[in-house]
């Protein structure tokens, strides 16, 4: 079985220095001192990522273009361990939850690990289900959530890694999470959920905030849809399928939500707008050739972007 010294927990963050600092502590108190904890900066603003990285006792690297799955990307290629675990600036670890991450990678046919993300206002509420396996490519939509996940780093990069595309800080501002579970299904490996691997989430979106958060997720789903089409269509036809009726039944149960009604609709636009935007984008592998990509950021003062291996 894999140990702790195989590990690499990854926060990508942007912006959000306190919130990143409160996410480091939780991470640093609950993992073994032979964790790499890699802070991944996606083109910060300032100078603050960095210093609550280093404040911490975080490794730092730096992207000066800003995306989700670029930063991503920048983290598996930053670290040398053979496992990573991604997890959110806004979430808050808790005790043994990298235990069930490892016990599954003994298994060699075990691509991916994933968690529970849990509202805050939850914890201590309700069991614990056993932990499912997934095996099919449609079921990478079911699979988990980015905010706890865990990747042989090898095999993603084999995949071309991330698609950089989707994911926050990109117009198509969601699901690069479950593209990879997808992809890394079709590639025939298997992906364990297991509910005792838990992370809180501290940071709930509201009012308009919360509807664009929605209606990014809608446009990177629609556009993950679209890929799947082309790249095998039966699973393509099958998640769009699956994602229309869900969507659609949310926002019918939730038609007189103002809050949730709102969002749900949001999304349902966003995935058929995200549907036709990837018609329109070339496809390298299994990623989205990135014609446009965001304007690069750099700071003011040049900073050392050498990882600096604080654990």
């Amino acid at each position: 079985m894999p140990t702790p010294r195989d590990l690499a927990v990854i926060v990508c963050t942007r912006n959000r220095a306190t919130m990143l600092g409160a996410a480091l502590e939780s991470i640093l108190a609950s993992v073994p001192g032979d964790v790499e904890v890699l802070v991944v900066d996606s083109a910060s603003d300032d100078g603050s990522t960095r210093d609550a990285a280093i404040a911490a006792g975080a490794a730092y690297v730096r992207s000066d273009i800003r995306g989700l799955s670029i930063a991503r990307d920048l983290g598996l290629r930053t670290s040398t361990r053979p496992l990573v675990l991604f997890t959110d600036d806004d979430c808050v670890a808790v005790a043994g939850w990298i235990d069930p991450v490892l016990e599954h990678f003994g298994d060699e046919l075990v691509g991916a690990v994933t968690g529970r993300m849990l509202d805050h206002t939850l914890v201590g509420t309700g069991g614990v289900a056993p932990p499912k396996r997934y095996t099919r490519t449609v079921q990478g939509i079911d699979a988990g959530h980015g905010a706890v996940m865990a990747f042989r780093r090898e095999l993603v990069l084999e995949l071309g890694g991330f698609d950089p595309v989707l994911g926050a800080g990109r117009r198509l501002a969601g699901a690069e999470d479950l593209d990879m579970f997808c992809r890394v299904l079709e590639a025939g490996h298997a992906i364990v959920h297991d509910p005792s691997c838990v992370i809180h989430h501290m940071n709930t979106r509201q009012g308009d905030s919360y509807t664009e958060l929605h209606h990014g997720y809608g446009l990177g789903l629609g556009a993950m849809a679209n890929k799947l089409l082309r790249l095998r269509f039966t699973v393509g036809v099958a998640a769009l399928a699956v994602l229309l009726k869900r969507t659609g039944g949310r926002a019918l149960r939730h038609l007189r939500d103002p809050r949730k009604g709102k969002a749900d609709r949001a999304m349902l636009r966003g995935i058929g707008q995200g549907f036709f935007a990837g018609a329109g984008m070339r496809l390298d592998g299994s990623t989205f050739v990135d014609e446009h990509p965001p304007p690069t950021t750099p700071l003011e003062s040049p900073i050392d972007r050498d990882p600096g291996r604080a654990r």
